[in-house]
């Protein structure tokens, strides 16, 4: 073979062997790439979801419907439903951030509530871990001070003052439930809605609207029930008997009306919003609330400090001076 065919022959294969160790290398090269592209659409699409998120809970919010994890992964996150505790973390930061408010845990129905059946489910599913409910509602972590309806006022989701009604009857409702044990009959129910005026109608969600200015009773009860604010339980055993129906207090009614927004209701209610030391014994038995002790007098700040030298005061002085009253001076509301 001539020296010049082998020249060529050694010239190719140095080449072939080039063009094997290229793609050899040229593969590991684009993968690498390929990897840091990847990293970068997930770190924008997490910001995305969390967005997503965060317009899914107001939403969910504004209609009054509960966050449902399920709702989570089948309407926002897709495909990503290993991303769920990043992307909630991530929702949670800016709802409190933006919008001063933040996703809580909605409590699980009561086992008394239950049907035979549920009970059976219920016990059948029962794990080591807690019950949950896997769904959420938004509440408001605004300082306490801030939670006042010069600054918090009704929304309109149809008319504010049709809101405001809204809101003022079914946390008038949950605070009679609550006070009465945690559960009414559908006869006493009806009794305090006679009181109410709202035994037939209630306000409208829209009082501006001339064609319907009131809605029926029975209406606005599905609807706070459907909404969570109340539980309506019927016996069937005794079925047709307004007397085997009770009414609770929903999931949501206990997060949105709890014991001291219900006491706030009593105080407004019975005591005119002022002070009483009898009133504040009584919700302090009934509700486990933090008393709000009235302002004491300057009569009453410089009492003395024993029995004997309350005995000698009184002597001297003849008992002619009455004991103070309460405070006429309005307290902030609940």
């Amino acid at each position: 073979m001539p020296p010049t065919q082998r020249q060529r022959r050694q010239a190719a294969e140095s080449d072939e062997d080039e063009d094997v160790h290229q793609r050899l290398d040229s593969p590991a090269d684009d993968g690498n790439s390929e990897v840091d592209h990847m990293h970068g659409v997930e770190r924008g699409e997490t910001s995305q979801l969390i967005k997503k998120l965060v317009r899914y809970a107001l939403a969910c919010e504004y209609s009054r419907t509960p966050i449902r994890r399920d709702g989570i992964k089948e309407r926002v996150l897709g495909i990503h439903g290993r991303e769920f505790k990043k992307v909630f973390a991530g929702a949670q930061k800016q709802l409190r951030a933006t919008f001063g408010m933040e996703m809580v845990e909605l409590p699980t129905k009561d086992r008394s509530l239950l049907t035979v059946e549920q009970k059976r489910k219920a016990t059948k599913s029962q794990s080591q871990k807690e019950p949950t409910s896997n769904s959420y509602m938004l509440v408001s972590v605004l300082p306490e001070h801030l939670r006042v309806s010069d600054i918090i006022a009704p929304s309109k989701v149809q008319s504010a003052d049709g809101e405001a009604a809204y809101i003022g009857l079914y946390t008038m409702l949950i605070a009679i439930i609550t006070l009465s044990g945690g559960e009414l009959s559908d006869p006493r129910l009806r009794r305090y809605l006679t009181r109410l005026n709202a035994a037939e109608n209630m306000p409208s969600s829209n009082p501006n609207n001339e064609n319907a200015p009131s809605e029926k009773t029975e209406l606005v009860l599905q609807r706070m029930t459907k909404q969570g604010y109340l539980v309506r339980v019927a016996d069937n055993k005794n079925a047709g008997d307004d007397d085997a129906i009770t009414w609770h207090v929903g999931p949501r009614g206990k997060v949105e009306v709890d014991n001291e927004a219900i006491a706030a209701v009593v105080r407004e209610v019975y005591g005119g919003g002022r002070p009483n030391e009898d009133l504040e014994r009584k919700l302090q038995a009934s509700l486990k609330v933090k008393e709000r002790k009235p302002p004491r007098s300057a009569a009453a700040d410089r009492a003395p400090a024993t029995i004997q030298e309350d005995e000698e005061e009184e002597d001297a002085e003849g008992n002619d001076e009455p004991e103070p009253g309460p405070s006429t001076r309005r307290g902030r509301r609940g």
